[in-house]
């Protein structure tokens, strides 16, 4: 019953996940869109300057490689993904919470699809790229368990921040794979990656049995 309250939340909608967080800036917007076009090995931060219509200069000043690109835009992923979180709802499981945030983020991912896609498959053959590209992830990962209400600290955070790393590389191979209009297949990926992480005791996502009492009498 989790699973399905959260796909309902998490579901996109027209315009809706578009007014949730910050707008793709134009030059990480013009690289997405180059990438979908050539394919990210053929992606020049020139040809990303002529669609965004800035100077190569200006953008280079500000964006001097390709890795710079893709950190620019997981760090736009992470405020659409973290920065609606305003305070942890005690009334939602911590499995709910992640659930939502994460398909906060392929919400926010399917604007861009195309371009996502060929980023997803171009980087992790782009070396350089893939390594400055893993420490943004790294506190995307943990921002997103402690935005849930899940620690990261300590060995056991440690842990956790492995397993979830499991949980969404899982769930990104079926969002590239996933055709439909609502991300279905995605949303069941995900559900189906998060049990089998509790079920191995990656990270504890229920709530303890005295808190589930007095969320049952409220």
């Amino acid at each position: 019953m989790a699973a399905k309250k959260s796909a309902k939340k998490s579901a996109p909608s027209s315009g809706a996940s578009k007014a949730s967080g910050p707008a793709l800036d134009s030059v990480v917007a013009a690289g997405l869109e180059e990438a979908a076009a050539v394919g990210w090995s053929r992606v020049s931060l020139e040809a990303v300057a002529d669609r965004a219509g800035v100077a190569l200069g200006a953008l280079l000043l500000e964006t001097p490689s390709k890795a710079h690109l893709v950190t620019r835009y997981l760090k736009w992923l992470d405020g659409r993904t973290v920065g609606p979180v305003r305070k942890i709802d005690p009334n939602d499981t911590p499995r709910d919470r992640l659930f939502e945030i994460v398909m906060r983020r392929f919400d926010a991912m399917n604007e861009n699809r195309a371009g996502t896609r060929a980023l997803v498959m171009g980087v992790p053959r782009d070396p350089q790229t893939a390594i400055m590209s893993l420490c943004t992830l790294e506190r995307s990962f943990r921002a997103m368990l402690e935005a849930a209400g899940i620690s990261t600290g300590g060995i056991v955070g440690l842990v956790r921040v492995q397993g979830f790393k499991a949980v969404l590389a899982c769930t990104l191979n079926a969002w590239a794979k996933d055709d439909s209009d609502d991300m279905a297949k995605t949303m069941a990926a995900l559900d189906k990656a998060l049990n089998r992480a509790e079920s191995l005791s990656r990270f504890k996502m229920r709530r303890p049995k005295k808190d589930e009492a007095a969320a049952a009498q409220a």
